[in-house]
């Protein structure tokens, strides 16, 4: 049994390891975890000593980022990033909050009556955790990696709207994470510009709307990747973003099919592995 046990562990380590591109690339200088938190968002980003998480999922999801954070060697973050307040992207923040030290977060500054934002603020305020606003925010990471918040521009009536977007520039390789953002704030970001990515966190798990064909266009994204559940009441992803992700050539990475997706660059190229081969 537990030869059988252990092979069993073997071959699951090596789906993960091998995943469905080549090898972590050498002089890794950045690694973002795309973690599968189901029907939400979580992603952690780790470069020289820092650590950033982006969302945490819902609140059953809290616990199970905190493992992944552990197992990934994350005793502390240096900055959480809370998108929006929807409780799929900061349900989970309650519980890291209460088990791990964090140093900083950048808040949309959106306002909801949920229960469960209050909750997240009650926990900043109870542990006396700096936190701010969307500014634009230049933050580096390490040498030749940053970190840029490019919006929101504005305020908006739709929270998804008003997510905090970042872009992630490690050497020649760029991360647009894009939060829930739909197709309003999209065309105010293209009319600002500078949008090119190698890599696209999908808008909204892969609704309808967001990721607009003029959007995608000006990204250009070799990989998207979509953050979602199995099974979803909301049918995410859409077929027709799909197709228009399909369109401008985007290989499709999804963790309700591969699980958790972890990105590796040395600044030059990446490489993916995934949890499981797509199903």
């Amino acid at each position: 049994m537990k030869r059988i046990l252990f092979a069993v562990l073997a071959v699951a380590a090596l789906f993960f390891l091998l995943g469905c591109q080549p090898a972590a690339t050498r002089g890794t200088i950045l690694t973002a975890h795309f973690i599968d938190v189901g029907q939400g968002d979580s992603i952690l980003l780790q470069s020289g000593e820092q650590n950033i998480l982006i969302d945490a999922g819902d609140r059953a999801s809290g616990a199970a980022v905190v493992a992944y954070l552990r197992t990934q060697g994350v005793r502390s973050l240096d900055l959480v990033i809370a998108t929006h307040p929807h409780a799929d992207h900061i349900g989970g923040l309650a519980e890291v909050l209460t088990n791990i030290p964090v140093r900083r977060v950048i808040d949309s500054g959106q306002v909801h009556t949920t229960q469960t934002f209050l909750n997240y603020l009650r926990l900043l305020e109870a542990k006396n955790i700096p936190f701010e606003t969307p500014t634009m925010q230049h933050i580096e990471l390490a040498a030749n990696v940053a970190l840029r918040v490019i919006g929101p521009l504005r305020a908006y009536d739709n929270l998804n709207d008003g997510s905090v977007v970042v872009m992630v520039t490690a050497g020649t390789v760029n991360l647009l994470l894009t939060g829930d953002m739909e197709s309003e704030a999209e065309r105010d970001l293209l009319q600002a510009g500078g949008l090119s990515a190698a890599v696209l966190k999908v808008g909204h798990h892969g609704s309808n709307t967001s990721s607009t064909t003029d959007f995608l266009r000006a990204v250009r994204p070799r990989v998207a990747i979509i953050s979602v559940g199995a099974d979803n009441s909301y049918e995410h992803p859409s077929e027709a973003t799909l197709s228009r992700l399909r369109e401008v050539g985007a290989d499709i990475y999804r963790t309700d099919r591969h699980g958790t997706i972890v990105l590796m660059t040395n600044g030059d190229n990446f490489s993916i592995r995934t949890e499981r081969k797509s199903r």
